[in-house]
């Protein structure tokens, strides 16, 4: 196989990104797109233009002769079906994520995956950005010695103008923004924990959003649109990943919101471990904060959009701190977008599994999934393990 041939389902946002992405590498070709949307296509035609073919129906896209690959890129409830079907066709899969919105659908995409003869992999990025990999790395070398505890907290200043404008603030659904947004988190969690999760106990609130204005008031025709923070441009909303995207521009503090805008989880480990997780939508600040503790010291790592990592290890029964400053060197999501596609690419021509496989894809979904309905019911909740090969 020379360039990878492959089809994108999903042209909203990030489906327009990882067309610009994987069509500009040497290494693939992005030969067609899908999606039920007309509007959306006629987007990406106005780029592309006969370069690609156009579906609305994924099935039909499956019949190329020449598709290699299959990156899926829908809204989370539409992430199942064409996921299933592109693993039943033969093709190797790049799901976005999460990866699916309830436990039964993560089941059958995992069940797939294992009879599938394609590569599956999960787009969790952030297992590829340099600053998590050092972590891992320190981990892995015992900088710290055994793991025992974790702390993880995302602090979200754009929650509002990225999820309260729109269907998103509904947990109709959105179902969680523990599983929209807090999965990379999650998963880097379980990934540094070393193990997989088995239980969990979460609290959580709507208590910045919503309230009592209309459902149908807009930014647009807001009378406080030259002073509210979260005035948006419909027209033109530009996404952390670069993308400039058309966006409902819904009150945020309307009474349609639903989905929490915090939660707190306590989550225990299969290999004895706990660890803490705190999601914030209304943080000064857009950061994740890490700090892990072991037997032989207490490692803290800080991560922005802006690349600036930090990561320190303090030593017991010493003064002494390591500093490490990994450097940023490009790409969003601190690089691991780029980093995540060559890999993508490079599991594709050696026929290996990817470090963000189909059981870092189920227990972060499920972890998500699990927590919300701990905050529902109250009670802790036992997240069923993963199907069996």
């Amino acid at each position: 196989m020379d360039r990878v041939n492959i089809g994108i389902v999903g042209c909203g946002g990030r489906g327009r990104y990882f067309c610009d992405l994987y069509g500009s590498n040497p290494r693939s070709r992005v030969v067609a797109v899908c999606d039920i949307s007309e509007k959306q296509l006629e987007i990406v035609r106005n780029r592309w233009g006969s370069r690609l073919k156009y579906f609305t129906d994924v099935h039909d896209m499956l019949k190329m002769e020449k598709l290699d690959a299959v990156i899926i890129a829908t809204d989370t409830p539409n992430h199942t079906e064409p996921a299933i079907a592109s693993l039943r066709a033969g093709k190797h899969v790049m799901l976005e994520k999460p990866m699916a919105q309830t436990v039964e659908e993560c089941r059958r995409i995992v069940e797939e995956a294992y009879r599938a003869e394609g590569i599956f992999m999960i787009g969790l990025e952030l297992r590829h950005c340099i600053l998590f990999e050092r972590v891992r790395k320190l981990i892995d070398d015992g900088a710290i010695g055994r793991v025992i505890l974790g702390l993880a907290l995302d602090n979200v200043s754009v929650g509002g103008n990225y999820y309260y404008h729109d269907k998103f603030r509904r947990k109709e659904y959105a179902k969680s923004l523990l599983l929209e947004k807090a999965v990379h988190s999650l998963d880097l969690l379980n990934w540094f924990m070393g193990g997989w999760p088995t239980r969990v106990y979460a609290l959580g609130g709507l208590d910045y959003y919503g309230g009592s204005e209309p459902p149908d008031k807009r930014c647009r025709d807001c009378e406080r649109k030259g002073d509210c923070p979260f005035y948006i441009d419909h027209e033109r909303f530009v996404m952390d990943y670069g993308a400039v995207i058309q966006k409902d521009d819904l009150c945020v503090f309307s009474e349609e919101c639903t989905t929490r805008d915090n939660s707190q989880l306590l989550i225990s480990y299969d290999n004895g471990t706990r660890a803490t997780f705190t999601e914030c939508h209304f943080t000064p600040e857009y950061t994740r904060e890490f700090t892990f503790i072991g037997d032989r010291g207490k490692l803290y790592a800080l991560y922005n959009n802006e690349g600036n990592f930090l990561i320190r290890v303090r030593h017991r029964f010493t003064d002494h701190i390591d500093e490490y400053r990994p450097i940023y060197t490009g790409g969003h999501h601190g690089g691991g977008d780029l980093n995540i596609m060559e890999e993508f690419l490079d599991c594709i021509h050696e026929g290996r599994q990817p470090r963000a496989n189909v059981e870092a894809a189920y227990y972060s979904a499920v972890l998500a999934l699990c927590a919300e309905e701990s905050i529902d019911t109250g009670m802790p909740i036992d997240i069923p393990p993963i199907p069996k090969r």
